[in-house]
């Protein structure tokens, strides 16, 4: 007969306390939070997206380049692409002949925006002002009500003299998707909840 080594109580406890650990499954109530706590990560991912950069922190490039008169502007945009909705238009001037920046309040900047079909806008000229980010930039919150090409004509007055230089950006219309996938998850968290309270009250129900 073959002997197996003894083992103490305590031994025996560790080992059953083990395998039960391996058997067990996690309450209903976790798998239903971490589900649920996902699903609201991919909500905040998707929310974010369809907004698009709505502070500098997500980046923007002056990637359009134009003379007016004296100086030398350079214009990006909050989002990259500009959609239907209301934008921010970021706007750096400098000497066009030293390529010295001029700061705010050096220079005055106003933006004037055209629809597509040329037509002005109900709020008029806008008045750039210091960037809430960097104060060598100007900035502008345009509201654009029609997807299209816009121009912008930008108007800097300053010691150097007056010019104005006239760019022209493309508007779209934000996709749709985002915020079907937003109204899913939203409604997928509802019935998590529901499914959670629920499996509470049967816990307790059964404890009672």
């Amino acid at each position: 007969m073959r002997d197996f080594p003894r083992t103490s109580v305590a031994q025996r406890s560790v080992c059953y306390n083990f395998f039960d650990m391996r058997n067990a499954q996690p309450p209903a109530s976790s798998v239903i939070l971490a589900v649920a706590l996902s699903l609201a990560s991919l909500a905040a991912v998707a929310l974010a997206d369809a907004k698009g950069a709505d502070a500098h922190g997500g980046g923007f490039t002056l990637d359009n380049v134009a003379d007016a008169g004296p100086y030398r502007l350079r214009l990006g945009t909050i989002p990259p692409q500009l959609l239907v909705g209301e934008g921010i238009l970021i706007i750096e001037a400098s000497d066009a002949a030293s390529g010295e920046i001029v700061s705010v309040p050096a220079a005055s900047v106003t933006v004037s925006p055209r629809r597509p079909d040329g037509s002005a806008t109900p709020y008029g000229d806008l008045q750039a002002f210091a960037d809430s980010y960097d104060p060598a930039l100007y900035e502008s919150n345009v509201n654009l009500d029609v997807d299209g090409e816009w121009s912008f004509a930008v108007t800097v007055s300053g010691d150097a003299g007056t010019g104005t230089a006239l760019f022209a950006l493309g508007v779209e219309r934000a996709n749709p998707f985002w915020g079907i996938v937003i109204l899913f998850v939203m409604l997928a968290l509802l019935t998590i909840a529901g499914l959670a309270v629920r499996a509470s009250l049967k816990k307790k129900s059964r404890s009672a």
